[in-house]
């Protein structure tokens, strides 16, 4: 409840934190932000604007945090369930801690960052620099939702609709339509179908196209989600095992997921469960963890 608590406060002051929608325009007007983080992790670009508590400024120095606009990012910004970036944004005399990455309006990606040293101002050259441990574990975590997602649907059935989802480096959370708890042999089913597609090493690709033809195609949307005339179709395993609209970033492969452990299955609602899991390294160090308990355990009976 404490974390919780602590989530929705930190939420608050991240919207509280955003300049008015007005300065945004502004900043939409001078042209879109291209995001390049698809196929690259560095990006050479330039400071199209800074704010400063939310207002405009010319500049930004040591100490200082701001939210600075770029003319191209290869920073992932916070959308569709996919929590933003980490990196920097480094030039010639300065170094940007990465914090944040939102898109305050369509078409603009603000990234909220911490001067480390030096001073930045309107019209440098940049580099947007993506962490890329961080990166690829964000899209084990992104991979292993769509996975669960399948392994939903094949074990409960077709009804078993998304309706929700959030995911971070080493970290997913799944919501879905069913109105009764998971039997643990369930659970263990869904984790074990999961798994099998990582180890099956599926091919994971993407393909842009019109909206009714990725509908045609059988590809999967978010309930009440807004797309665009044209979409991004993701793919695992030809389709055949997943497919669905989503913008977020991915592994090349299921086998890059490497592990996904299932740790709780709740309630979210009279008609809706929420599965939650390890991926990657931080599901093999929570079932180390637990191998050490159940020794120790062992050893004092």
């Amino acid at each position: 409840l404490e974390q919780r608590t602590r989530a929705k406060t930190d939420a608050k002051a991240k919207k509280g934190a955003l300049a008015d929608l007005s300065v945004y325009s502004d900043l939409r007007a001078q042209g879109e932000t291209v995001f390049t983080g698809y196929d690259y992790l560095d990006t050479e670009t330039r400071v199209l604007g800074i704010l400063v508590d939310g207002q405009p400024a010319q500049k930004a120095t040591a100490g200082q945090e701001a939210e600075v606009i770029l003319a191209e990012s290869s920073l992932y910004a916070e959308s569709g369930g996919q929590a933003a970036d980490k990196g920097s944004i480094v030039g010639d005399g300065f170094d940007l801690e990465v914090l944040d990455v939102q898109r305050p309006v369509k078409g603009l990606i603000s990234h909220t960052v911490k001067v480390r040293s030096g001073e930045v101002g309107v019209g440098a050259a940049a580099t947007s620099v993506v962490d890329p441990v961080y990166r690829h574990a964000a899209s084990q975590a992104h991979s292993a939702t769509h996975l669960v997602h399948a392994a939903l649907r094949q074990t409960l059935g077709p009804e078993a609709h998304q309706s929700g989802s959030f995911n971070k480096a080493g970290y997913m959370r799944f919501d879905f339509s069913w109105n009764q708890a998971l039997s643990p042999e369930t659970r263990s089913e869904v984790e074990e179908i999961t798994n099998n597609a990582v180890r099956d090493n599926l091919e994971v690709t993407t393909r842009i196209l019109p909206i009714e033809e990725a509908k045609k195609a059988g590809a999967m949307a978010l309930f009440g989600e807004k797309y665009g005339d044209t979409v991004r179709m993701v793919d695992i395993g030809d389709g055949s095992w997943s497919r669905e609209l989503c913008a977020g970033i991915h592994v090349r492969s299921s086998a890059e997921v490497g592990l996904v452990n299932l740790i709780s299955e709740s309630s979210v609602g009279s008609t809706n469960r929420r599965v939650e899991a390890l991926v990657g390294l931080d599901a093999f160090r929570d079932l180390t963890a637990e191998r050490a308990i159940v020794s120790q355990l062992t050893s004092s009976l």
